[in-house]
């Protein structure tokens, strides 16, 4: 038979141990809030349904966030300042300079071109930080089922993310790697991603949103 479904979420704080579900009489936004799912930066109930799908049928929910201030201290003071368990995943598979300087124009990017060159060695830190993270809580959850991570597309990349820290962590483990990329304007077909990212590349209708870079500036250092 199919093996139960363990999820592993980008949007809940990192903890040890899985996630408690809502005790009876809970309010949903409540029980978010314990377990630090930021409900204004994520757009509740944008995820919703994922949410409501993984506490149906689920094993465990397990969280993976990072703290601002665990975040910061990465992004200040390098990769030794990240927490020594997550250290142990990242120094065994160092990124080479392929690698590297794929992430940095990622983060670039995502920054709408304003961050700084002397800010990105300390932000690719932070998001290798936050893969491991998410890679550490995939290892833990393969005791429970089959481990199914909740991310946005630039931590499942198989080029640079998650799974290729658990291509060293886990080298007998099959990965899938499911992107979702959003269609053009009138719902045209973007150039697809290479293999090389996503197993397979899932087209869905472009969301409704603000322009992301508008009024953007460069972040403070």
């Amino acid at each position: 038979g199919t093996r139960p479904v363990a999820a592993v979420f980008e949007h809940f704080a990192r903890s040890a141990t899985p996630i408690a579900r809502p005790a009876p009489g809970d309010s949903r936004e409540a029980w978010l809030d314990k377990h630090g799912f930021d409900r204004t930066g994520w757009r509740w109930p944008l995820h919703a349904a994922l949410v409501d799908a993984a506490l149906e049928s689920a094993t465990e929910l397990r969280g993976t966030n990072l703290s601002r201030e665990a975040l910061r201290d990465v992004v200040r003071k390098g990769a030794a300042a990240a927490p020594a368990e997550l250290r142990l995943l990242t120094d065994g598979a160092p990124m080479d300079s392929a690698s590297r300087a794929t992430l940095d124009a990622d983060l670039v990017a995502g920054h709408c071109g304003q961050l700084p060159a002397a800010m990105v060695p300390g932000m690719r830190d932070a998001q290798v930080a936050r893969d491991a993270a998410m890679a550490e809580a995939l290892l833990a959850a393969r005791a429970t089922g089959q481990p199914w991570l909740l991310a946005g597309n630039g931590h499942v990349r198989a080029d640079i993310a998650v799974p290729r820290l658990l291509r060293v962590a886990a080298p007998g483990a099959r990965l899938l790697v499911v992107g979702f990329v959003e269609l053009g304007a009138a719902n045209a077909i973007p150039a697809l991603p290479p293999r090389s990212m996503y197993d397979i590349a899932v087209l869905v209708p472009a969301a409704a949103r603000d322009d992301p870079c508008k009024g953007m500036k460069a972040p403070a250092k």
